[in-house]
């Protein structure tokens, strides 16, 4: 981990999001609501063996059993980069994928760490510097045969994805299982964490809201809607 910062007011994150010292290129950003384990939900809990076998036969059962559900130009299997559209829409969804949600803006980040149920913990957002892990032709290749772990740019054909300018890291599999990206070689040195103390997510979330930034505009649907209205009325 290059640095390790707490911030208790949008101000100071935005101060240090600015200031962060780059090595690798332009940074992406996770919000969440522990420390660490940054791990596609595929690979939390107990690890198995033979998991990508389990996560393609998923997938294929998606396409089979999902058709009705799957826009038309995904359901041709000769399309370039037919397998990872419909693993970013199953994602979206609900699967369990080797995908890891990030997003482009920093506040959208932030909004994700302190918007999280849990009344308890402190949250956490993650940077990662850029250069060298996008992969550009993902889309020409199998994304269960990637060498190494890369950054993903998804086809902007999803209102959230849109709305919360959303990537993906595309975590590589091996025989020892999923490395949480602390523990990967290449890319610890990359990434800054950034502490927000329990007791200052809400003021943080009234101010990201007074931005435009909460769960109407991150969620740009009704339930987004209907969310965000019952949040406005408990302030």
């Amino acid at each position: 981990m290059k640095t390790q910062e707490s911030v208790s007011t949008l101000e100071s994150y935005i101060n240090l999001v600015l200031g962060l010292p780059l090595a690798y290129g332009d940074i992406i950003f996770r919000g969440q609501p522990k420390k660490g384990d940054l791990l596609p939900s595929i690979a939390r809990g107990k690890q198995r063996t033979n998991m990508e076998l389990e996560e393609k036969e998923r997938l294929r059962q998606v396409f089979l059993l999902g058709s009705p559900h799957i826009p038309h130009d995904m359901l041709d299997e000769t399309r370039k980069g037919h397998r990872l559209d419909l693993m970013v829409l199953a994602q979206h969804f609900g699967l369990h994928t080797r995908l890891l949600d990030w997003s482009s803006n920093p506040l959208v980040a932030l909004w994700f760490a302190c918007a999280d149920r849990d009344p308890k913990p402190d949250v956490y957002v993650y940077c990662l510097e850029t250069a060298d892990l996008v992969d550009k032709d993902i889309y020409t290749n199998d994304p269960f045969e990637i060498e190494n772990t890369r950054i993903v740019e998804p086809r902007l054909n999803n209102p959230r994805i849109i709305a919360q300018q959303g990537l993906f890291t595309l975590h590589k599999y091996s025989k020892t299982g999923y490395v949480p990206l602390e523990k990967n070689r290449d890319i610890k040195k990359r990434l800054h964490e950034i502490l927000i103390p329990e007791n200052k997510r809400k003021p943080i979330l009234q101010d990201l809201s007074q931005l435009g930034v909460n769960e109407r505009t991150i969620m740009p649907d009704l339930a987004g809607l209907c969310r965000y209205l019952n949040w406005q009325r408990n302030q």
